[in-house]
């Protein structure tokens, strides 16, 4: 099977790698975030990325830390458990020819990485899970719990369903903007005030 009909591809929309395109193993459970919401939510954000540190949970094809990266944050630690998906990320890394000092790349289960509390907070955190998992509350628990999220950063939250974006708002997080683009509900959720 050749690379061109083994792999699916991606385009940055923004930044420095604007028109480039990264490439992922189109497993079944994969549903990278479509060009329209990324345009959105990196619209939500314009003047809010750069220099941030970023945590993606749930990586997958990579394409939010990408556009992170390529609109400027300083580093995106990202979490991907998939051993092929993983090793497509590293590749794609290479191919773009990041630095590597922003990035970390760990093989590691998400659920497991947020019991811990950083030595740094993060100022942006995506959480895209695969749409079959019922976890968010546990994921926005420990989150809080462990102190993940800058006082003043922002979490990202896609989900089929918009009661899991509406319970991130109801304990201790308020909605700063939201959306939804055929069956992906979608938010950019900040400490409650």
């Amino acid at each position: 099977m050749s690379k061109s009909q083994k792999f699916s591809t991606l385009r940055i929309i923004g930044g420095q790698w604007r028109g480039r395109k990264v490439s992922f193993d189109p497993v079944p459970t994969l549903r990278p975030t479509p060009d329209r919401v990324r345009e959105t939510l990196f619209n939500w954000l314009q003047g809010k990325i750069a220099q941030t540190r970023c945590l993606d949970l749930f990586a997958g094809s990579g394409i939010l830390s990408f556009e992170a990266l390529s609109r400027g944050a300083q580093h995106v630690t990202l979490l991907e458990n998939d051993p092929a998906a993983h090793h497509c990320l590293s590749q794609q890394f290479a191919h773009l020819k990041a630095p590597e000092e922003r990035i970390e790349l760990l093989r590691h289960d998400a659920f497991e990485f947020i019991k811990q509390s950083p030595q740094n907070p993060y100022d942006l955190i995506f959480i895209d899970p695969p749409f079959a998992t019922d976890q968010y509350d546990v994921l926005h628990d420990l989150i809080l719990e462990n102190r993940l999220l800058a006082p003043e950063g922002l979490i990202y939250v896609e989900t089929a369903q918009a009661i899991h974006l509406e319970k991130f708002a109801t304990r201790g997080l308020s909605i700063h903007r939201q959306g939804r683009a055929g069956q992906i509900f979608y938010g950019l959720l900040t400490h409650a005030s």
